[in-house]
């Protein structure tokens, strides 16, 4: 009895020995490679996965595993527990791969490392173009970019002065040109509010206050003289020059006689030849060469060259200008001159 005792006493040692010897296997051949090795090694596939504000550890592990990204949620959980991350998962639109490993997933997630779109709005775009790089960015639906582009509250929100009610678009002249990193999944309304922002920046108190000092206009004049600027001329220069121009006819009463208001009442883009007498009658608020001052809104989404030249006109006496063929800028004190030079430059 007592042998028997002692032998089955041996026996516990070598049982202890089995069961680790059995979890050292489970871990080497089931849990560590879980945690280590991604879904295919060397995939360079890549999936669009949007993690809500809001879901838990064991949510997000579940929808990595239903996109193909890991192989099991648990090991995720675990994991992220192991590393620290379990509160550091941040909710954003991710892309990310098979080809990754379940740390490299998580380290996405904890630094919030989310997908983006970059969207270039070049000077002197309409809204409705300004909308249709948005949308093929993937910022928004048509009908929820047309829906933002012309909301009046967003102009209000972004502290800019009410529109006349004559305007087409509440918000052309305010979406200001530049180079725009959006996270993926940006939905529209944000993505203008982030274009009224910027402009919100660009036109300083300083640029206010000194188109106001050296051209009378305040803020929404002086965006839609830019505006008619940045269709005109494209240098710098030039534009001071040709803002000049426009700021002695506002103040003398002339009209303006701006082509590009025409076109923008029109609806025309691209159009190089000159105006024709029918399109130079045209009945709208925005075409200058019937009305007087400045039309009702801006014609376009003018740069900060274009509001800078507003703001800091040319010192010049010209009450006239053409551009030439070759893109030079000509000024003309007198109508008589003017003449003469469309003679002399354009044939006419």
């Amino acid at each position: 009895m007592r042998r028997g005792r002692r032998a089955r006493r041996r026996r516990w040692p070598a049982l202890a020995l089995a069961v680790v010897a059995a979890g050292a296997a489970g871990w080497l051949g089931v849990v560590r490679p879980a945690l280590t090795l991604p879904v295919r090694l060397g995939s360079t596939a890549s999936s669009t996965i949007h993690v809500d504000p809001g879901l838990r550890l064991w949510q997000i592990a579940s929808l990595l595993r239903r996109r193909g990204v890991v192989r099991h949620a648990w090991a995720v959980v675990l994991l992220a527990v192991l590393r620290g991350d379990a509160r550091r998962l941040e909710a954003g639109t991710y892309v990310l791969s098979p080809g990754m490993t379940p740390g490299q997933v998580l380290a996405v997630l904890a630094h919030g490392q989310v997908a983006t779109v970059q969207v270039t709005l070049p000077e002197g775009l309409l809204t409705s173009e300004v909308l249709a790089r948005l949308r093929r960015a993937g910022l928004g639906s048509a009908g929820q970019l047309v829906q933002a582009g012309y909301d009046a509250s967003l102009r209000s929100a972004a502290g800019l002065p009410p529109a006349l009610a004559t305007v087409r678009s509440p918000l052309e002249g305010y979406l200001f040109p530049s180079t725009y990193v959006f996270p993926r999944g940006t939905d529209a309304s944000t993505a203008v509010t982030r274009l009224l922002a910027q402009f919100r920046r660009e036109w300083t108190p300083q640029l206010a206050a000194a188109a106001r000092a050296n051209t009378g206009l305040d803020t929404v004049q002086a965006v839609t003289l830019a505006s008619i600027v940045q269709r005109e001329v494209s240098t710098p220069g030039q534009m001071a020059e040709v803002a000049a121009v426009y700021a002695a006819r506002l103040r003398r009463g002339m009209r303006l006689d701006a082509d590009p208001t025409v076109l923008y009442a029109l609806g025309i883009q691209g159009q190089t030849r000159a105006l024709t007498s029918a399109q130079l009658a045209v009945h709208s608020p925005y075409n200058t060469y019937r009305h007087h001052g400045l039309p009702p809104g801006p014609i376009c989404n003018p740069g900060l060259a274009a509001l800078q030249a507003v703001a800091h006109p040319a010192q010049t006496h010209a009450l006239y200008f053409l551009t030439t063929p070759g893109g030079r800028l000509v000024l003309a004190d007198t109508l008589a001159q003017q003449i003469a030079n469309r003679r002399r430059y354009l044939g006419n």
